[in-house]
């Protein structure tokens, strides 16, 4: 009895330790964005508020210009619009970033700058 509560004593704390020291990924929000379509939150590792789209914005919004990542989460076709190409401004003006299918877009982007986006065959 005496040994198996010194293994607990011992093993306790090295599990606690373990699940506090758990990094996190980005990989459990990119989940959130749904299946088929391109989704923007407004913090970088895709955290805080998302939005998402199934077809083309002329203008986000509030979460316009608010954009620190960004995910197209549709499968690459050869029938249909599978990139999207991003907006600096409303109306589709100034052209940003393209994002393929299933790329992400995170750090290093022009951040807080995105308006508005539409879905194209290829960039």
């Amino acid at each position: 009895m005496i040994k198996t509560l010194k293994a607990m004593a011992i093993g306790l704390p090295i599990v606690a330790a373990a699940l506090v020291a758990a990094p996190g990924t980005a990989n459990a929000a990119l989940n959130e964005c749904p299946t088929d379509r391109f989704c923007a939150w407004i913090n970088d590792e895709f955290s805080g508020s998302m939005a998402s789209w199934s077809g083309n914005s002329s203008n986000w919004g509030t979460m316009g210009d608010n954009a620190e990542s960004m995910y197209n989460r549709r499968a690459s076709s050869a029938t249909r619009v599978d990139n999207v190409v991003t907006y600096h401004d409303v109306n589709y003006g100034d052209r940003g970033v393209c994002v393929n299918p299933g790329e992400t877009y995170d750090t290093g982007m022009w951040d807080n700058s995105y308006s508005s986006h539409e879905w194209v065959h290829s960039c």
